[in-house]
């Protein structure tokens, strides 16, 4: 049998709680699927930043280490969301916890918004990053191509 409730606003809507607590479970996968990618690009800039910051414009690398900072923030702070999330659903469902269910509905509707805008956000920041690493490259290999001028 399904845990159902209704809500408090409109005592004509049931709400389904497992189907908010697989919407977080989708959401928590997609953060694990985020945090490699955001160990990838932590490791690509401390393994390349001195390079960067020398062949590269200051200004734009600090925008978007600054970006990438946040970003990680986001992250973090959307992880705990969903985690506590879980937990009130979890709770819900066992029938411990006895509360709102507009308060979880609308923290279920922040979740899917945040989750969203850190999706945006992480494809800028990653292709930030990766253009500045793409270019830092291509001018290293430049460099490491023997010419008549400098044989290897």
């Amino acid at each position: 049998m399904r845990k159902t409730a209704y809500t408090s606003e409109n005592s004509d809507r049931l709400v389904d709680w497992k189907a908010y607590y697989l919407k977080c479970e989708n959401a928590k996968s997609n953060l694990v699927f985020y945090a490699g990618d955001l160990q990838f690009l932590q490791k690509l800039l401390d393994t390349h930043f001195e390079e960067m910051v020398k062949n590269g414009n200051l200004d734009e690398m600090r925008e978007s280490l600054i970006r990438f900072q946040d970003l990680c923030y986001n992250y973090g702070r959307l992880k705990k969301r969903v985690k506590d999330q879980q937990g009130n659903l979890i709770s819900i469902i066992e029938g411990s916890l006895k509360i709102n269910s507009d308060i979880l509905i609308n923290e279920q509707t922040e979740i899917e918004n945040k989750m969203a805008l850190l999706t945006t956000d992480f494809k800028l920041v990653e292709k930030e990053i990766l253009s500045i690493a793409d270019h830092l490259l291509g001018h290293k290999k430049k460099d490491e191509i023997p010419t008549l001028d400098n044989p290897i």
